[in-house]
């Protein structure tokens, strides 16, 4: 019985020490060996806790230069810095890692190409190693300049500046024949000058540019222009008071050819092509001439003078005097005649009852032969000149019979 209570009593001692060691057990740091047990109790407690993600905001590029940038943001917790950077979203590029640990960061990616796109990353590590990265920016660095002057400026102004290699452009160089292309890419480029009638010392420049402007691209021109000649000279018009007259001329010469018109010696506004059209004439216009001055960079030809002769108009003919009616005898020709005012010259046709009468073409028409058949014929003139028609009034044809001679009965 005493050992069956000893038995007892010893396994209740093993359990109690066993709860007093309890803690230690669930902590899993003390291995235990109690009346032959032996082991490690693990609990709740070993769990690892799950990481913690390093928050980014308010990240910007600043100061961006050329060649270099700043890149800020802001963390949650004070955590190292490091860029990744590059022309592609895939960067390719990452900055040494600034290790001082701060939530205000700040780091200068250096090294870029002017005028360029660049797209980037920051990323932060705290003291835990939890890191955290923000998503994907991007900044374009400034754009650096190629320059220079075209020397005369009689050929360099206007000039055609044509930009090939990492960027293709072109660009009109100024009065005085500089010329400026701006916010290109680091690389290489070729410059070349054109102007009609001019070549170039030299035709064209092979430059290589960095972070940093280029001045200095200069060029001199050499004039090849041909100045003007007249090669077909205006004529002088002659022109109806109201009508208007036409001036041209052909000239030779280097293009662009300009032109201008003169009257009587004074430039007429707006008549700058190589043929002029006057408006409506008077006659007082007339015996006005006319010449054109044309040029080019080489030099000016002036035509030859042509002169304007201004008609008055035309006036109307009327009849001033109507054919008269006429009586004949059988076999006799009768004669109508007309006379007529208006500006010269005057046609004339006659007509017999409503039809013209050919070769009836003057002031005056002689009929043939008449017989009995022609009388109460009627005959009139249509006289005309560049104004218009005047008709006279119907003259009457009477035809008598001829007398019969007398016979001895």
């Amino acid at each position: 019985m005493r050992a069956k209570i000893s038995q007892r009593t010893t396994r209740l001692f093993v359990c109690a020490r066993a709860l007093q060691l309890s803690s230690l057990l669930l902590l899993g740091l003390v291995p235990m060996v109690l009346g032959g047990c032996a082991g490690f109790v693990s609990g709740a407690n070993t769990t690892t806790p799950p990481p913690t993600t390093v928050n980014i905001t308010n990240v910007q590029a600043i100061s961006t230069t050329t060649s270099s940038t700043q890149i800020v943001w802001t963390t949650d917790v004070a955590s190292n810095s490091v860029v990744n950077y590059g022309t592609t979203i895939s960067y390719g590029s990452t900055t040494p890692v600034d290790p001082t640990m701060v939530t205000g960061h700040q780091l200068i990616v250096s090294s870029l190409s002017a005028g360029t796109t660049y797209y980037f990353q920051v990323q932060s590590t705290d003291s835990k190693n939890n890191n955290g990265k923000s998503g994907g920016h991007k900044f374009g660095t400034v754009g650096i300049s190629i320059s220079g002057t075209i020397t005369p400026s009689k050929g360099g102004g206007g000039a055609t500046m044509t930009l090939s290699g990492t960027t293709s452009a072109t660009t009109t160089a100024n009065g005085s024949g500089a010329y400026s292309f701006a916010g290109l890419p680091s690389g290489s480029y070729g410059v070349a000058p054109s102007n009609q009638g001019y070549t170039f010392t030299p035709a064209n420049q092979n430059v290589t540019v960095g972070t940093a402007d280029l001045t200095g691209v200069n060029f001199t021109a050499t004039g090849t222009m041909v100045a003007p000649a007249i090669t077909s000279q205006p004529a002088s018009q002659t022109v109806t008071a109201g009508q208007a007259a036409t001036f041209a001329v052909v000239a030779s010469g280097t293009a662009p050819l300009s032109y201008q018109w003169q009257k009587n010696g004074a430039n007429i506004a707006g008549a700058t092509s190589s043929s002029y059209t006057t408006p409506a004439t008077t006659t007082s216009d007339s015996g006005s001439t006319f010449v054109v001055v044309v040029s080019n960079s080489a030099g000016t030809a002036t035509s030859n003078a042509a002169t304007l002769t201004v008609n008055p108009a035309p006036v109307l003919p009327a009849i001033t005097t109507q054919p008269s009616n006429q009586t004949v005898t059988a076999g006799q020709a009768a004669t109508f005649t007309v006379v007529a005012s208006g500006t010269a010259p005057l046609s004339y046709q006659w007509q017999k009852n409503g039809a013209n009468i050919a070769g009836a073409t003057s002031s005056s028409y002689i009929t043939s032969a008449t017989t009995t058949s022609d009388s109460g014929s009627t005959f009139k003139v249509v006289v005309s000149n560049s104004a218009g028609t005047a008709t006279s009034n119907s003259a009457t044809l009477t035809v008598n019979s001829a007398p019969v001679a007398p016979t001895i009965t």
